[in-house]
C-alpha cells in the first residue's frame, strides 16, 4: 500500500504541471489535515483516499477478544476467493468445539489442554490472532471429549515457517477414541502432514490411516499417492495454510487451502466411536532451530446431511461459514464454498429473492457491531454478484448486530455459533 501511495503521489505531482511545487505540497498538507473542501485534483484525491482506507475502525467483538486488525476491503476479499474457486468444502452449521486460545495468557501452555511436551500461546507480528507454538516428539489434546456425530466438519489454521534443505517433523491430525484407556492403540483416524514433502496417502509412515483397538494391524486407504508443494509455497510465518476435514459417516475428504487431496468414500471404517481431537508431532532428529510450527483457529461442528434444500424448504438458511477478517468485511477465501453453495441454489431458482442478515456477538460496542454487520452483509451480496453473476436485485441486506443471537455468548463456542450470515427467502 505504501507504494501504491507513493506511486499516487507522483502521478499528482506529474499531472499538475502548471502549479508551483510549493502550491502542490500545500494542498496535499491541507487534504491531509482536513481534507479542505475546496477542490483540488482527482489524482491527489485518489492518493490520499488510498492513504486514508487504512484507518482504524471502531471497535467490534472482534478487537474486544485482543486480536489485530485487517482491512483492506471487498476488493481485495475478490481477488482472494478467486484463488479458492476449486474449493467446495462446506463447514457445519452447528459450532461444538471453538479454539483460537484467545482466553489464555501469552507464554502460558493453553488452560484446557493436555501434553506430554511443552507448549506456548504466542502472537506473531503481522499475524491475526494467538498461536500455540508446537514442538517436535509431542502430543497436544485439545479440550474436545464428545462423541462426533455421523456427518462433521473440522478446520484449523497451521503456519509452518522452515529451511527447505532440511527435514521437519510431521504434523499427525488424530480423530481417537478414549473409551478403553489401556488400549495402547485405540481407533484412530490420522491425516498426517509433511510440510517439507506435502501430504500422501503412501506407506504406514505417511497417509491418513486408522488403526484397530487390538493394535494388531492398521489399514492403509488405497488411492493415488499425492505430494505438492502447497507448504513450500506458504513457507513463512505472515501466511496461514488453511486445513479443512469433512467426515460424512464412512466418506472422509481433506483440503490443504484450496486444493482436496483426498476424497476416500470408505476412509473411515463403521462403529467407530471417536471422541477426541488430538495433534502429535513426529522426531527427526534435527535441530529445533530448523523450523517453526503454530496452530490456530480449530473448529468442529455438526453439519447437517442435506444444507442446501434449508433455503428452499424452511425459508432460511443460517451458516457460520462465512468468515471475515478481523474488524474488517473482507471475506477469507476459505469461504468459497459455502458461497458457492448459496450461489447455486439461487442459480438454480431464479424466481427467489433474499435477504442477507449479518450478526455479531455482544463483544464490543453495540452501535459498532450493527455496523460491522451491515458492512459484512454488503460483502456478502457483492461476492455473490461481482464472482458467481448472481443479479443483484434479487438481493437485500441488512445487519442485526448482536441483537438476535442463537445462543449466549459465554463461551467461544457460543460466540463463533453467534457470528454468522443468515439468508432468508422473500
Amino acid at each position: 500500500m505504501k507504494k501504491l501511495w507513493c506511486a499516487a503521489l507522483i502521478v499528482a505531482l506529474i499531472g499538475i504541471c502548471n502549479s508551483s511545487s510549493a502550491q502542490i505540497l500545500d494542498k496535499i498538507k491541507n487534504k491531509a489535515r482536513g481534507r479542505a473542501d475546496q477542490k483540488v485534483d482527482q489524482t491527489i484525491d485518489k492518493g490520499l483516499d488510498e492513504a486514508e482506507g487504512k484507518n482504524k475502525k471502531p471497535k467490534t467483538e472482534d478487537e474486544a477478544e485482543g486480536k489485530n486488525k485487517n482491512d483492506d476491503g471487498v476488493k481485495s476479499a475478490s481477488q482472494g476467493l478467486r484463488a479458492y474457486s476449486r474449493y467446495d468444502f462446506i463447514p457445519g452449521d452447528k459450532i461444538v468445539y471453538a479454539e483460537d486460545f484467545s482466553q489464555d495468557a501469552i507464554g502460558e501452555f493453553p488452560l484446557k489442554w493436555n501434553t506430554n511436551g511443552t507448549g506456548e500461546v504466542v502472537t506473531l507480528e503481522g499475524v491475526q490472532g494467538k498461536w500455540l507454538k508446537i514442538t517436535e516428539s509431542t502430543k497436544y489434546e485439545t479440550a474436545y471429549k464428545n462423541n462426533l456425530p455421523e456427518n462433521y466438519t473440522v478446520e484449523f489454521d497451521i503456519i509452518a515457517e522452515y529451511k527447505d534443505d532440511q527435514a521437519v517433523p510431521y504434523i499427525n491430525v488424530q480423530l481417537q477414541s478414549d473409551k478403553a484407556e489401556n488400549d495402547p492403540a485405540p481407533q484412530t483416524v490420522e491425516v498426517k502432514l509433511a510440510p517439507n514433502g506435502g501430504i500422501n496417502v503412501d506407506e504406514s509412515r505417511d497417509g491418513l490411516y486408522y488403526e484397530s483397538r487390538n493394535g494388531k494391524s492398521y489399514t492403509i486407504f488405497e488411492g493415488k499417492k499425492q505430494l505438492f508443494s502447497t507448504f513450500h509455497k506458504y513457507n513463512h510465518t505472515s501466511t496461514p495454510v488453511h486445513i479443512s476435514i469433512w467426515v460424512q459417516k464412512q466418506r472422509i475428504r481433506v483440503w490443504v487451502n484450496q486444493d482436496k487431496m483426498y476424497d476416500l468414500p470408505k476412509g473411515i471404517a463403521e462403529n467407530m466411536n471417536l471422541n477426541k481431537l488430538a495433534f502429535e508431532t513426529t522426531s527427526y532428529g534435527g535441530p529445533a532451530s530448523n523450523y517453526n510450527y503454530f496452530i490456530s483457529n480449530i473448529k468442529i461442528a455438526v453439519a447437517a446431511p442435506d444444507t442446501r434444500s434449508k433455503l428452499l424448504t424452511e425459508g432460511k438458511w443460517s451458516t457460520t461459514g462465512i468468515l471475515f477478517d478481523v474488524n474488517s468485511d473482507k471475506i477469507k477465501p476459505s469461504s468459497y464454498g459455502t458461497l458457492k453453495e448459496i450461489a447455486t441454489i439461487l442459480s438454480e431458482n431464479t424466481d427467489i429473492k433474499v435477504m442477507i442478515f449479518g450478526h455479531t456477538d455482544s463483544d464490543g460496542d453495540d452501535a459498532k457491531n450493527l455496523e460491522l454487520s451491515k458492512k459484512r452483509a454488503d460483502a456478502v451480496k457483492t461476492a455473490l454478484t461481482k464472482e458467481f453473476n448472481i443479479d443483484g436485485s434479487r438481493l437485500e441486506t441488512d445487519g442485526m448486530g448482536e441483537t438476535n443471537p442463537v445462543t449466549d455468548n459465554k463461551t467461544p463456542e457460543s460466540k463463533a455459533q453467534n457470528r454468522r450470515v443468515e439468508f432468508v427467502k422473500l
